[in-house]
Protein backbone atom coordinates (compact mmCIF):
# COMPACT_ATOMS: atom_id res chain seq x y z
CA UNK A 1 0.00 0.00 0.00
CA UNK A 2 1.09 3.51 -0.35
CA UNK A 3 -0.45 6.93 0.81
CA UNK A 4 0.58 10.50 -0.30
CA UNK A 5 0.70 12.78 2.55
CA UNK A 6 1.55 16.49 3.14
CA UNK A 7 5.42 16.77 4.37
CA UNK A 8 4.22 19.09 7.00
CA UNK A 9 2.60 15.63 8.39
CA UNK A 10 4.63 12.97 7.16
CA UNK A 11 6.05 12.49 10.66
CA UNK A 12 2.61 12.32 12.18
CA UNK A 13 1.31 9.97 9.60
CA UNK A 14 4.96 7.89 10.15
CA UNK A 15 3.57 7.72 14.36
CA UNK A 16 -0.42 7.11 13.66
CA UNK A 17 1.26 3.95 11.40
CA UNK A 18 3.36 2.99 13.73
CA UNK A 19 0.60 3.02 16.39
CA UNK A 20 -1.64 0.99 14.15
CA UNK A 21 0.97 -1.67 13.75
CA UNK A 22 2.46 -0.65 10.12
CA UNK A 23 6.01 -0.68 8.98
CA UNK A 24 5.96 3.15 7.07
CA UNK A 25 8.93 3.90 5.16
CA UNK A 26 9.18 7.72 3.09
CA UNK A 27 10.26 6.82 -0.44
CA UNK A 28 9.88 10.00 -2.60
CA UNK A 29 8.19 13.25 -3.03
CA UNK A 30 6.12 15.00 -5.81
CA UNK A 31 7.14 17.45 -7.55
CA UNK A 32 6.43 20.07 -10.68
CA UNK A 33 8.04 19.02 -13.90
CA UNK A 34 7.88 17.33 -16.67
CA UNK A 35 5.70 14.19 -16.78
CA UNK A 36 7.07 10.76 -15.56
CA UNK A 37 8.68 8.98 -13.12
CA UNK A 38 12.55 8.73 -11.60
CA UNK A 39 13.50 6.00 -9.49
CA UNK A 40 16.41 6.62 -7.21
Amino acid sequence: MMIAVDPAKADEALRLLAAAGETAYIVGEIKDGEKGITIC
